[in-house]
């Protein structure tokens, strides 16, 4: 059996960077980012998620959710209250003008996928989402991935919190 080409990985991600920059351009009538767009959508479909619960699902690391959260809060499309019994636990939940908001991006978006996806065989495309839901699972499961144990056993001790001092620095003592 021949190996997959090398490289399959690098094509793939090629072509999320393009279809990102397309979209850059799509949602920009909406003033919104890739990153934006996909947490709306994320939060039309859910109910309540905390702000960690959101950057797993749209892949940016939670101490960074704070800078796409802010703007949309300000502009009104999400509101974020605190979950009951749990005051430092804030909920986030699209507003009205969120939905309606989305609800328009996903159809301008829904126009971009069939336009670059019409030269595609409605096989092909069974046979894409088959193998890139095959891909996510696989790389969940990796070692690799930021929630397997082994990942989290090799992160380095300063960013675990633990009172690491590399040997190579040196102490200054007081006095």
């Amino acid at each position: 059996m021949r190996s997959p080409p090398v490289g399959t990985i690098y094509l793939l991600k090629r072509a999320e960077l393009a279809v990102r920059s397309c979209m850059e351009v799509a949602l920009a009538e909406f003033g919104l980012t890739p990153a934006q767009f996909l947490m709306l959508y994320r939060l039309r479909d859910t109910t309540e998620p905390s702000g960690a619960d959101i950057a797993r699902e749209i892949g940016v690391r939670p101490q960074s959710i704070f800078q796409i959260v802010r703007p949309l809060e300000q502009k009104g499309l999400l509101k974020r209250e605190p979950r009951p019994g749990h005051r430092t636990i804030l909920h986030t939940r699209l507003t009205p003008a969120g939905r309606e908001l989305v609800d328009n991006a996903l159809r301008v978006a829904g126009r971009f996928e069939a336009e670059v996806l019409a030269r595609v065989g409605r096989d092909q495309l069974l046979g894409l989402q088959e193998t890139l839901g095959q891909l996510l699972a696989s790389a969940e499961k990796h070692e690799l991935h930021p929630n397997s144990t082994r990942a989290r056993a090799s992160t380095p001790l300063i960013a675990q919190g633990a009172r690491h001092r590399a040997p190579f620095i040196k102490r200054v003592r007081p006095g």
